[in-house]
């Protein structure tokens, strides 16, 4: 599995100082091409609200959240092998969207290290763009079967049936996903999820977070997750709608799409099936595929 690597963003490391006045539209460029912004310097747990605050117009109210609108995210000795809780313990968090058993989950995810622990507990990133690349190039059906309106259920008895990966009516993309117990898939998609979870693994990077630093991602491409860890690992999470300052679109762009000509196999036609708007390759080898350059922050 590949390490992170610095063209994910920019290079950047943005602290709360940088996310003010004509700093931050520097700091909104990079979330809107990448999805994905680096922190340095968060000082404590003031340090991480400020810049939540300089991000988000409203911090999302989560089951765990403190009064403060923070998560703690630790090993608390006593949710291991809960349904839904796995955050909470201290094995490995399979990658997921934020709240996908939402309706409208929130758009940004702000993660903070406190504590790093003594071994493990990497942070795993993949880019919901580069998962459509792939699949967009090697297994368009696969994204056929996910994009479809009841393609899962996220959730218990409330929760909802979703695409994995949503087409938007102006041809941008939104994804979500969980792979716990609270999560179900059509038989249509079960067939090919272990496609997506070897383009996922493809396109997963792997950062050890060290204290003061971290990361905010877009919630709606992004997916997370972390290795198992030992010792003392301390987290802080804050959820929540960005500013409109930022000029955040809803979704992201499809790889293939005007805004990213370099990709582009094909002309995409704005009508049709969605399979008819999927560029179409020849199946290649699997080991024919690029991979992702190891690189560390």
């Amino acid at each position: 599995m590949p390490s992170s690597d610095s063209n994910g963003t920019s290079g950047d490391a943005f602290t709360a100082l940088m996310l003010d006045g004509e700093a931050r539209e520097h700091a909104a460029a990079v979330l809107r091409e990448h999805g994905m912004l680096r922190l340095a310097r968060l000082g404590g747990r003031d340090e991480v609200l400020l810049t939540a605050g300089r991000l988000m117009s409203s911090l999302w109210r989560h089951r765990d959240a403190d009064p403060d609108g923070l998560t703690v995210i630790r090993d608390t000795g006593r949710h291991d092998g809960r349904p839904g809780f796995a955050g909470l313990g201290r094995e490995a968090l399979a990658l997921h969207t934020e709240c996908a058993q939402h309706p409208a989950p929130p758009r940004l995810l702000l993660l903070a290290c406190a504590r790093a622990g003594d071994a493990g507990g990497e942070t795993l990133l993949v880019d919901g763009q580069a998962v459509l690349t792939e699949l967009a190039a090697y297994h368009p059906v696969v994204i056929e079967a996910l994009a479809a309106d009841r393609a899962a259920y996220f959730g218990g008895s409330g929760g909802l049936f979703a695409p994995v990966l949503q087409r938007l009516p102006d041809g941008r993309w939104r994804l979500r996903l969980r792979q716990d117990d609270f999560a179900r898939f059509s038989p249509d998609a079960e067939a090919h999820l272990a496609a997506l979870r070897q383009t996922l693994d493809r396109n997963t990077q792997r950062v050890r977070l060290a204290p003061g630093q971290g990361v905010v991602l877009d919630n709606h491409r992004l997916l997370h997750g972390r290795t198992a860890f030992s010792g003392e690992r301390l987290m802080l999470r804050a959820l929540g709608e960005p500013h409109p300052e930022l000029g955040l679109s809803p979704g992201y762009p499809a790889p293939w799409s005007a805004s990213h000509p370099a990709t582009a196999r094909t002309t995409i036609q704005p009508t049709g099936s969605l399979s008819d708007q999927l560029p179409t390759t020849a199946e290649p080898n699997a080991d024919t595929r690029p991979g992702r350059p190891t690189v560390s922050w």
